[in-house]
């Protein structure tokens, strides 16, 4: 064949021919499928531990008992006429509830479709849900290294606490996804993504109804995002539907805690204030040696054998000191991010670190002591997990730049002798381009395989709701053969006041779901003409003593 304007060249042959070289275009489109491809995979690998918990729910004859059986409860009245004005009760406050009742409201519909799992896989949903608006928020601001580092944080903090995963229905942790996500999205808004800020609204808003101690770190975030949202908007002469959505979600999010606040004769929100000044409290020494236990190497969060030490002592050990410099320090990296490296996403990252960090001092500051009892401290750190890996992902972005910077002017300094056309300052910025991305690359596999062992021993559980639970079917069962649907009295009778207080609430919800209307068993309901239903509990043993109708006593 031939050809009018000469031989073929090698450029010339279609994308995909024999010449191997690919046009432009493709390899656009190449780059735009691994893209895509490394954006799912983050998703999927942080909704394995949650699908991998609801998977093995459905083994067995699954049941949710203690406080999960009264959010259960809680969510299912929420689609009533008499739903939840409140969050569940906080061991933050003495005789309060957590500010608002959103979980319970997310909830609701996943409970009444399936009222025995429901709460289990709505809650894994929700939080997968959460996981992803973190993930999307990060790679909004980083890209590709942003997903991997945020997909690898979630990974991370589930096997630091399984129970994220395996009980993401417990206030306390469903709160924690979403903090995650409020996290990610403030540090959208703070990069300059205003369209983010209704997300951190609502995102902020779960967690700090879920549980009292993201309250306060929560609602500073959605106030600095709030300032340098509209800052940003001021400059650039660009509308505000971003943050006048944002105030809709707001509102529409706290609806039910200002009706119950302003309704009532003692508001929750005014006596949750009120009380972090009442009692005794741990202290602000206290609230620093958590700081400097998450900080300090190595850190609590960072994968190392158990240490036989209650959550007391291991922060007890930790210094003061340090969490003070650490805190001088990342103030230090944010004025040299304004000021010398000009990096937006830097500075808005060291102010977030500062931000949580002080919000965390003044919660773990103001925990009430009970008797020195601080058991619930393995809880309660969660919410200091991110703020550990904040600050020190804040300082080795600080140092990783820094040295780039460095390396970027001995580049130039270098081709202004020997190559003045720029050919070594390009291969010098290409390096440190792409040693930066690969630090950022090696550092998200690191935590995925830390997180490794945490994640796969998600299937065992824990064994002391296993038998809650199976005591709580087997006494399900042994009602509703005896027993119609209607209203009865129930009492549990058992060794422990423990499993007393769980099996009881596990057996209200698990009737409830059934069509029963159950009312632990008091004077008042023994005195009305219902069925007393009484549940003795031995070891592993179980026996259900039922009185068709209560007789009057005086």
């Amino acid at each position: 064949m031939v050809y009018q304007d000469g031989p073929l060249h090698l450029g010339r042959w279609p994308a995909g021919g024999r010449s191997g070289i690919q046009s432009p275009a493709t390899r656009a489109i190449t780059a735009v499928r691994r893209a895509s491809l490394l954006r799912v995979a983050t998703h999927v690998a942080s909704w394995l531990p949650f699908l991998t918990a609801v998977a093995d729910s459905m083994r067995a004859k699954w049941r949710v008992v203690g406080d999960g059986a009264s959010i259960a409860l809680h969510s299912w009245n929420a689609l009533t006429a008499h739903g939840p004005l409140v969050g569940p009760t906080t061991e933050l406050a003495h005789g309060l509830h957590d500010p608002g009742p959103l979980q319970y409201w997310l909830l609701a519909v996943p409970v009444h479709l399936d009222p025995v799992r429901g709460v289990q896989w709505g809650a894994a949903l929700w939080c997968m849900a959460a996981g992803s608006l973190a993930i999307e928020a990060t790679w909004s601001v980083l890209g590709k290294i942003g997903g991997l580092l945020a997909s690898g944080a979630i990974l991370a903090m589930v096997a630091w606490s399984p129970g994220l995963a395996i009980k993401p229905y417990w206030n306390a942790w469903f709160g924690t996804m979403f903090f995650l996500a409020a996290l990610a999205a403030c540090w959208a808004v703070m990069s300059g993504h205003r369209r983010w800020w209704p997300v951190l609204v609502m995102a902020a808003s779960v967690a700090a109804q879920a549980h009292l101690m993201f309250a306060i770190a929560s609602a500073a975030l959605v106030l600095l995002a709030l300032v340098a949202g509209l800052r940003d908007g001021f400059r650039a002469k660009a509308g505000y539907r971003w943050a006048i959505t944002g105030l809709i979600a707001g509102i529409a999010c706290w609806t039910a805690p200002l009706i119950q606040q302003f309704t009532s004769r003692v508001g929750n929100l005014t006596m949750l204030i009120h009380d972090q000044g009442a009692g005794q409290h741990t202290g602000l020494i206290f609230a620093l040696k958590t700081l400097a236990a998450f900080t300090q190497p190595l850190p609590l969060w960072w994968p190392h054998p158990r240490q036989p030490l209650s959550p007391y002592g291991l922060i007890d050990a930790r210094s003061a000191v340090f969490a003070v410099v650490i805190l001088a320090i990342t103030a230090a990296v944010m004025l040299v991010a304004v000021l010398r490296l000009r990096c937006r996403p830097l500075a808005s990252l060291a102010a977030i670190s500062l931000l949580v960090s002080f919000a965390g001092l003044v919660t773990f500051s103001h925990i009430p002591v009970k008797r020195d009892d601080l058991a619930r401290l393995g809880y309660l750190m969660i919410v200091m997990f991110p703020v550990g890996l904040l600050i020190w992902l804040t300082v080795g972005s600080a140092f990783a730049l820094t040295a780039r910077q460095m390396i970027s002017r001995l580049g130039a300094t270098t081709a202004g002798h020997v190559q003045p056309h720029g050919g070594q300052q390009g291969a010098a910025r290409t390096w440190t381009r792409w040693a930066v991305r690969g630090a950022g690359a090696i550092a998200v596999p690191l935590i995925v395989l830390a997180s490794l062992p945490g994640v796969l021993q998600l299937a065992p559980g824990f064994p002391g709701d296993a038998r809650r639970a199976g005591l709580v079917s087997v006494a399900t069962r042994l009602v509703e053969q005896a027993l119609p649907s209607q209203q009865i009295a129930l009492s549990v009778v058992a060794a422990s006041r423990p499993d007393r207080h769980r099996l009881t609430l596990g057996l209200v919800w698990a009737l409830t779901g059934d069509g029963y209307h159950p009312e632990p068993s008091t004077r008042s309901a023994r005195r009305r003409p219902m069925p007393q239903v009484t549940v003795l509990v031995r070891s592993n043993r179980i026996a259900v003593n039922i009185t068709k109708m209560a007789t009057s006593h005086p």
